[in-house]
């Protein structure tokens, strides 16, 4: 696929995002997405062939960006590997990009039917496929408590995430800033999931680059699947391998 054609998807994309968020996705239309592209409609279609598709490849894109941001994380830190750490992170950047938080509170008045459509769930599947990776691999390095099989240890730790984007304070009582409420978080996932002692450096140092290679690829397969044909595309899966 040539600069020119990507750039375009890009602009594309960009359009859509931009006026999701002014607008609500009800009423962004193709047309309204092409003339703030400043293309035609039918360019818009050599991309994305329908509404839908636009849009969830829209909601992928945003993706990337958390993506390279936990990567990033544990580039400097190794640390930041741990689950407690990578929900921290995670509630952060969600709340830094507002496409991103309202798929996490499936937000009709934003996304409208997407928020809760199945053309989004192979995006959510594939990160609970990563996760599920993810927690085997520190399982493996004693860095999670193994008192809980892997299996309830992801159930936990994604009922607590819900509960925490989910969770809104009662009128007129206290708001908790993002900061504190991603620290309440990760202080609530250490006491469930990590071992009560420090992590072991070394372990951290050893497992940390079989993580960024997980994540390396989810990126590639999440990529992919935004500019693969639109018959062909439907999400990466647990191997990082689109399907």
């Amino acid at each position: 696929m040539g600069d020119g054609h990507e750039q375009r998807a890009q602009r594309i994309l960009d359009a859509a995002a931009e006026l999701v968020l002014r607008w609500g996705r009800k009423r962004v239309t193709i047309e309204e997405v092409a003339k703030h592209a400043g293309i035609g409609k039918g360019t818009v279609y050599l991309h994305f062939d329908s509404r839908a598709r636009l849009f969830t490849c829209m909601l992928m894109r945003e993706s990337l960006g958390l993506v390279d941001e936990l990567t990033g994380a544990i580039e400097r830190d190794p640390a930041a590997v741990l689950p407690s750490e990578q929900a921290r992170l995670t509630y952060l950047g969600v709340h830094r990009r507002p496409l991103l938080r309202a798929m996490f509170l499936r937000d009709s008045d934003l996304l409208g039917d997407l928020a809760h459509e199945g053309a989004v769930q192979p995006l959510r599947d594939g990160k609970s496929e990563l996760a599920r990776d993810l927690f085997g691999l520190l399982r493996a390095h004693g860095l999670m408590r193994t008192d809980l099989d892997a299996d309830t240890q992801g159930y936990v730790a994604g009922a607590v995430q819900v509960g925490f984007y989910l969770h809104q304070p009662a009128p007129g009582s206290h708001t908790t800033a993002p900061e504190a409420a991603a620290a309440a978080l990760g202080h609530t996932l250490r006491a469930v999931l990590e071992p009560a002692v420090a992590p072991d450096p070394a372990a951290l140092a050893a497992v940390a680059p079989e993580v960024l290679a997980q994540y390396r690829r989810f990126r590639v397969a999440l990529a992919a699947a935004i500019t693969e044909q639109p018959a062909r595309a439907a999400g990466p899966d647990r191997r990082g391998v689109v399907t």
